[in-house]
């Protein structure tokens, strides 16, 4: 085999000449025909009794054709491997000269950049330290009994409705003095301060009291569904019947054991509450600290990006997008995606990518077989099942292998942070998960 590699000057694209013999093609052709002979089905013929002749009418060019292609990429990464080069990507084949016994092809490709790692004492990063505290184990206790609230109307003539109140009403909703379609109901229960209705429609309710009748003006949203109504002013007849006030169950022995506490104490469910909020903050934060250190090591590093992997990014990308939007019900011709909406993000990972492999490489990081059960076993934890969990990831590789990489991208974190210059903020549970458990 003939190999002849032209280097670029600049950027990462070589081109490779290739020549390599054939003359065992003939063979493997026959070869391959006769395989299909015997299987193949023609009218008129036994299964297996089918003359060569016409089996090479039908399926010749089609076995030479399959047959080259395979031989054109055994010999392309034969070749590869004699030069050692590292290809990104996947090749371009062209000027393919395909004569008796030889065939001379060109590949186009793209191969890894040399990525010079820098010292990691020039990262810097800001990481967040949390912790559970005993008002976040007791707004996610009042979360818990609001689940499981229930509304008691109140008896009190004069009591007046309240933000955060139930009421149930009967309205008519009228534009320049004429009711309008969809803009009336009776009986409709409504919780104070929800934000269902449009705006100035609840507040216009607030002070009314049982059995009052009252007309309230409002002004649709210049973004309503209902293209007739949008920023018109518009009024509502409104009629209260019944004002109700959230009713908390008690944290007694009964409302414990409903979560699987089976001391039955209060003091057992925060403890198991503060367990488990321990974890997912704990889960959160790590995942948090790891982002913003690799993120902070690529801006110090630069990388040469290979166009094809980013290429490659760019479609899985675009590909999950697509099937996510799929399983929230829309159909596939209603999407409308472009390679430019992923471009940035693909480039990030990709670069990414290629800065770990160099620094994994190079410190020959991986993660054991315990770590992963480890890392799985503390997953299931939270779990009801965590046996089935367990079981779960047995029978998928595919999700094996994802947490292996997890843990030696978090060794890689834990290496860079461990030099690096890092600022460390505090936040709390809410504001690390994103959430606000006292509203």
């Amino acid at each position: 085999m003939q190999v002849t590699v032209e280097k670029p000057e600049q950027g990462l694209e070589h081109k490779m000449t290739v020549t390599f013999a054939t003359e065992d093609m003939a063979a493997k052709v026959e070869k391959r025909l006769n395989e299909i002979r015997r299987k193949v089905r023609i009218d008129g013929f036994r299964p297996g009794k089918v003359p060569m002749k016409l089996v090479k009418q039908r399926h010749g060019a089609e076995v030479r054709q399959e047959l080259m292609g395979e031989a054109l990429q055994k010999a392309f990464y034969d070749a590869v491997e004699q030069e050692s080069l590292q290809v990104a990507g996947y090749p371009l084949f062209d000027d393919l000269k395909d004569s008796d016994n030889e065939v001379t092809f060109t590949a186009r490709f793209e191969v890894y950049p040399e990525i010079t790692l820098p010292e990691f004492s020039s990262v810097e990063a800001e990481v967040i330290k949390s912790e559970v505290t005993d008002e976040d184990v007791d707004n996610m206790v009042n979360r818990l009994r609001e689940q499981r609230m229930a509304w008691k109307p109140s008896k009190s003539a004069a009591k007046k409705v309240k933000k955060g109140e139930q009421v149930i009403i009967d309205f008519v909703g009228k534009v320049d003095g004429e009711a309008f379609e969809g803009g009336s109901a009776e009986n409709v229960p409504l919780e104070i301060g929800s934000g269902r209705m449009i705006p100035g429609f609840e507040d216009g309710i607030v002070g009314m009291k049982k059995g009052e009748e009252k007309t309230i003006e409002v002004t649709f949203p210049e973004e309503y569904h209902a293209e007739n109504l949008k920023g018109k002013a518009a009024t509502f007849d409104i009629t209260v019947h019944s004002i109700s006030t959230k009713q908390l169950p008690d944290i007694d022995e009964e409302f414990v054991k409903s979560f699987g506490v089976e001391e039955g104490t209060e003091e057992a469910l925060k403890n198991e509450i503060k367990e488990s909020m321990t974890k997912e903050l704990d889960r959160a934060v790590e995942a948090n600290n790891r982002t913003a250190v690799l993120e902070a090591l690529q801006q110090v590093v630069d990388v040469e990006m290979p166009k094809s992997l980013v290429d490659q990014e760019v479609k899985g990308l675009m590909d999950r997008a697509l099937q996510n939007m799929q399983q929230q019900g829309m159909q596939s011709e209603d999407v409308k995606l472009e390679a430019s909406m992923f471009e940035e993000d693909a480039k990030k990972r990709v670069k990414l990518g290629l800065i770990l492999g160099d620094i994994i490489k190079a410190n020959n990081l991986e993660a054991s077989d315990e770590e992963v059960e480890a890392y799985i076993s503390e997953q299931a934890s939270s779990y009801e099942d965590p046996e089935e969990v367990i079981k779960w990831y047995a029978q998928n590789p595919g999700a094996r292998f994802e947490i292996r990489s997890v843990l030696v991208e978090n060794k890689v974190a834990e290496m860079v942070k461990e030099q690096a210059k890092v600022s460390e903020v505090s936040k709390s549970f809410e504001e690390v998960l994103n959430r606000n458990f006292a509203g």
